[in-house]
């Protein structure tokens, strides 16, 4: 999946829940989103930034230092969906190695539906399947950093955002 949707499709959602305080803040903390991708630059794409193993202590470690540092929590919740929200886009869009490096093998869920057009219309593989991944080097790989659904996300988001701008100053 894109950056842009890992990004986005969340930001939509806290937008939805905290339109009230919803800050340009929420911008800079939506960036966890992506950091989970950024195990790739470790050599393994779906590797341990990916894994319950490295996000569980690091959404711990992130509760516990704005505790801390500020007394109260308050933004570290949303820094902790923003991390899990790539998680759960991830095992829809091939599948996530939730106990890396304990266990290699990860799951996911495919949606292998095509439809055939021709004399009649064919419907296949209506049905979704589970999939099994293994990490892999990113030795040779090319990642998609944008894709079409990354950017209609993107506009869809900013164009909720600034509407509901327009329409706070009247």
């Amino acid at each position: 999946m894109d950056l842009l949707t890992h990004i986005f499709l969340p930001l939509i959602a806290i937008y939805s829940l905290k339109k009230e305080e919803f800050s340009r803040i929420y911008f800079v903390i939506a960036l966890f989103a992506i950091l989970p991708d950024f195990d790739v630059f470790l050599g393994i794409h779906r590797g341990i930034l990916h894994s319950l193993v490295f996000l569980i202590p690091l959404a711990l470690l992130l509760l516990m230092l704005e505790r801390l540092l500020r007394s109260e929590v308050r933004y570290a919740y949303t820094a902790i969906f923003f991390l899990f929200s790539h998680i759960f886009l991830d095992f829809f869009a091939g599948g996530v190695p939730f106990l890396y490096p304990i266990v290699e093998t990860g799951i996911g869920v495919e949606f292998p539906m095509k439809v055939s057009f021709g004399s009649s219309v064919v419907i296949e593989d209506l049905m979704p399947r589970l999939v099994f991944i293994t990490p892999e080097s990113v030795h040779g790989k090319v990642f998609s950093v944008l894709s079409g659904f990354g950017v209609v996300t993107a506009t869809i988001f900013a164009f909720i955002w600034l509407a509901d701008l327009k329409f706070r100053e009247r």
